[in-house]
Parts: structure tokens; C-alpha cells; sequence
């Protein structure tokens, strides 16, 4: 049996470090054709897949796979003292009258997470389901994000993406760096046993409240910005759980 990782038909950076990443490793990364359909005799050989979330459903299915990730509503369960803002989940209809807020849809993006002044100010809004589900926050200001791939409650990799209103993947001073394993820690500590076992966090410091947790995503989709791939790939792997 080969250990093959579907890859997107979709040419990315991030795919093509991957792909770069596994000539060394016992895997083979296919983007098999543009159809999104892995040939019936792959599919007992496919142990996980990255690209498009919608991609890696497809395939998923196709190939026996369950796709980790966390609970729909996880974010808004965890605590004020670790992401340094109010944050919700509800519907979509639950906040149409509420005002500059942040706005994210919890599942597939039906439309693009910001801040909004008005909800209905959301581009295609007509076209939104008022049903589906979404995490608003109070409005902040981010100084600096950072994504780290996490494996077992380990943080494999990790790497800036953005500073101070401009993208950045510059690494991170001693200091950062130093205090963003400290939060990690923390975190980390009270909340692995409510994630997967692989995971994407992404944590930032918020003007004049510190470090705070952004958002969990699932590793299977994630980009890797400036992420180690060698590192990245194995927690993809390990995100991707053959039934």
C-alpha cells in the first residue's frame, strides 16, 4: 500500500512546497487530474488530502477519509481570558440588525469574513442563507498574527502573516517569539482536549490587550506562509484519519 496525499489540481505555493517537502518522506503527494475524482484503484492508497475545503470533501468521501477539525462552535466556547474580546455563534439572522461588528461564516465561506458596519452590507447578501451559521466578535485591532501547525499539543511550525495592517511573514523577535510560546503553552494546556490532535491555531497580539487566540482551522486547508512544509505535511497527515 502506497501513502499517498491528494493534492488540489490547483497550482499554490503552499502545494508546491509540499509537494518539494515529500520527495524525502514516505509519501506520495498526487494531484491525480482536474476533475476532483480520484482513480477507483488510488483510493485505498489515499491517507490524506489538502487543498480547497470544498476539494478536500470531495475527495474525503471518495477516499474513506474523515477530515478533523473542530466543533462548529468551538471558538465561542473558549475563554475571554485567551481570546481578549466577546465573541458569538449563532445564525446568520441572529445578527442582521447589529452594527460594526466582525463577521465569519463557521463552515464553507459563503461569503468574505471582515468587519462590516452594517451586516446586509456583506457583498451578496440577497444570496445569503439566513440560516447558516456564523462567529461575530467585537471589533479589534490585530498588530500581529501568527499560524502555527500543532501536532499532539506540540507546536510543529509557525510563522508571521501579518503585521501592523500590511501582509508580513518576517519572523518573529526573540521577545515574540518568546512570549507567543509562553500563551501557546497556556492555551494549550487548558484546551488540547477539545481540539484534534492535528490542528492550525492562529494566535496575535491585539492593540493594548496582548496576546490573544484568533481561530482554529483545520490543517488539511490551511496555508502555510512561511511555515517549515517538512513540519506542515505531517500535521496535515496526521489531520486526515482513514475509516
Amino acid at each position: 500500500m502506497k501513502n499517498i496525499i491528494a493534492l488540489s489540481p490547483m497550482y499554490t505555493e503552499d502545494s508546491n512546497n509540499l509537494k518539494k517537502a515529500s520527495i524525502h518522506s514516505p509519501y506520495e503527494l498526487n494531484r491525480f487530474n482536474a476533475k476532483w475524482n480520484v482513480p477507483e484503484e488510488f483510493r485505498v492508497d489515499v491517507i490524506a488530502v489538502y487543498g480547497e475545503d470544498i476539494y478536500a470533501e470531495i475527495v474525503a468521501d471518495q477516499c474513506g477519509l474523515t477530515l478533523m477539525k473542530p466543533d462548529d462552535n468551538w471558538l465561542s466556547l473558549i475563554s475571554e481570558d485567551f481570546t481578549k474580546r466577546k465573541i458569538s455563534y449563532g445564525q446568520m439572522k441572529d445578527y442582521v440588525d447589529q452594527e460594526n461588528i466582525f463577521i465569519k461564516c463557521s463552515d464553507f465561506k459563503s461569503f468574505k469574513a471582515g468587519v462590516y458596519q452594517k451586516v446586509t452590507d456583506i457583498k451578496g447578501f440577497d444570496t445569503v442563507d439566513l440560516n447558516s451559521t456564523v462567529f461575530t466578535s467585537e471589533v479589534v485591532e490585530w498588530q500581529l498574527e501568527v499560524r502555527c501547525f500543532v501536532l499532539h499539543g506540540e507546536l510543529k511550525t509557525y510563522s508571521s502573516y501579518w503585521r501592523n495592517d500590511a501582509f508580513d511573514m518576517n519572523p518573529l523577535s526573540e521577545q515574540e517569539e518568546n512570549d507567543l510560546f509562553v500563551f501557546f503553552d497556556s492555551f494549550i494546556r487548558k484546551y488540547a482536549s477539545t481540539l484534534p490532535a492535528a490542528i492550525v491555531l492562529d494566535f496575535g497580539v491585539i492593540k493594548e490587550k496582548g496576546w490573544a487566540l484568533i481561530e482554529a482551522n483545520p490543517a488539511w486547508c490551511s496555508g502555510l506562509y512561511a511555515c517549515d512544509a517538512e513540519k506542515a505535511l505531517e500535521v496535515i497527515v496526521e489531520s486526515c484519519v482513514k475509516n
